[in-house]
């Protein structure tokens, strides 16, 4: 006598249900590891050991100009070639200009510090065992 129990014929109901409930498990281990490749700190890691060249060109370029934007500027020299622009149209150029710029470099060194700041206080307030391993 064959002694296994014989399993039931699904309604069709049923065999979408259980067909529902696999994709749902198939489709939560594909939302994981979406979320691990598509996660930031994954996607900046990656691309910093893949193009690490790249990356030191934009960071010297990036510092180049916000030093040069930050700094202030030389003192213009007068030049006596026919070839400069006139200095009405420049030195009003340089009327209008120059307190936007100041503004902006004391916004920027402002926001910087205030940055800098948040950025110590908080990565330097976790206890040892919180640190990411680098």
């Amino acid at each position: 006598m064959d002694r296994q129990p014989r399993l039931k014929a699904l309604t069709a109901k049923e065999q979408a249900l259980k067909d529902l409930d696999v994709a749902r498990a198939l489709l939560g281990n594909h939302l994981h590891l979406a979320t691990e490749e598509l996660n930031p700190r994954v996607i900046l890691r990656r691309s910093l050991r893949e193009h690490t060249w790249v990356w030191i060109a934009g960071a010297g370029i990036g510092g180049l100009l916000l030093v040069r934007s930050l700094l202030p500027s030389r003192a213009p020299k007068f030049g006596r070639d026919n070839f400069d622009a006139s200095a009405t149209k420049s030195g009003l150029i340089a009327l209008i200009l120059s307190p936007m710029l100041v503004m902006a470099r004391q916004a920027a060194v402002k926001y910087g510090t205030e940055f800098l700041q948040s950025y110590l206080t908080q990565h330097l307030s976790r206890p040892e065992g919180d640190r990411p391993q680098a």
